[in-house]
């Protein structure tokens, strides 16, 4: 198994993270359908390095950055956890490494009550990252998510740490 190291991510990874974002929608990844534009994406992350209530993780082996781990407060100290790569990292087990190594750091970091993600039914290899790293297949639950609320579950699986 290869050795990865995680950091904090910079305003330097917004290229990365805007890659990573738009392949991943192009694939039906995420939730979200919309591709994103540069100077949009430089926006959102330059307010998400200021927030509290986010922190995002950047993976990297041997020198190449090639993931990254995102962890939103939701409410309370409830978090919701997106974790992506570049797709020609996928299927490597590196997801699950970075995901565990972020897990740690931010627990230590935060103390949250409760860690939760939403995954497409069809994205075995995510799920099977977030089941390795502890997380729980659970019922959803609409009211107590105000963020993940408009998501369609009959495609997606609702995963939780506690």
């Amino acid at each position: 198994m290869q050795k990865i190291k995680i950091r904090v991510c910079k305003l330097s990874d917004v290229k990365l993270l805007l890659n990573i974002h738009n392949s991943s929608v192009k694939g039906g990844y995420f939730v979200s359908k919309n591709i994103v534009k540069y100077k949009d994406h430089i926006e959102w992350l330059k307010k998400k390095l200021k927030a509290n209530d986010s922190k995002i993780y950047i993976g990297i082996l041997n020198e190449k950055k090639f993931g990254y781990v995102r962890f939103d407060k939701t409410e309370n100290k409830n978090y919701e956890v997106s974790i992506a790569n570049i797709p020609n990292f996928y299927g490597k087990g590196l997801g699950s490494q970075m995901l565990d190594l972020a897990l740690r750091k931010f627990i230590k970091l935060k103390k949250p009550k409760k860690i939760s993600c939403v995954v497409k039914k069809f994205n075995i290899r995510s799920q099977k990252c977030f089941l390795q790293n502890g997380f729980k297949l659970k019922k959803f639950d609409r009211k107590k998510y105000s963020t993940i609320n408009k998501i369609n579950l009959k495609k997606e699986n609702y995963f939780e740490l506690n």
